[in-house]
């Protein structure tokens, strides 16, 4: 009986331990051996900043004509039953 119990306690533990060896193998490739670091997933270096845009901001003629612009736009995709109701603007902030 010692013999039947120490087998099924040594099975026991084989059957503990074989899983745990998945979590010890790693399927990524061996890193290279020239000390670069190879960037995989497409980021950005830390110290990489984006240009400046040199695009000129609108002027506040330009961003009134294009607010009128995009609400007639909008009253025209309305449906007739909610042109009935007034909306009233956002209030843009005031420029800098």
């Amino acid at each position: 009986m010692r013999a039947s119990v120490r087998a099924a306690l040594a099975c026991g533990t084989l059957l503990m331990i074989l899983p745990l060896g998945g979590c010890a193998t790693s399927s990524t490739p061996a890193p290279e051996t020239d000390g670069q670091f190879h960037n995989t997933y497409n980021y950005l270096p830390v110290n990489d900043v984006p240009h400046d845009d040199q695009r000129p901001v609108l002027s506040v003629e330009q961003q009134e004509k294009l607010r009128k612009e995009l609400m007639t736009v909008r009253d025209r995709q309305l449906p007739p039953t909610v042109k009935g109701t007034p909306t009233k603007p956002a209030q843009s902030p005031a420029p800098k």
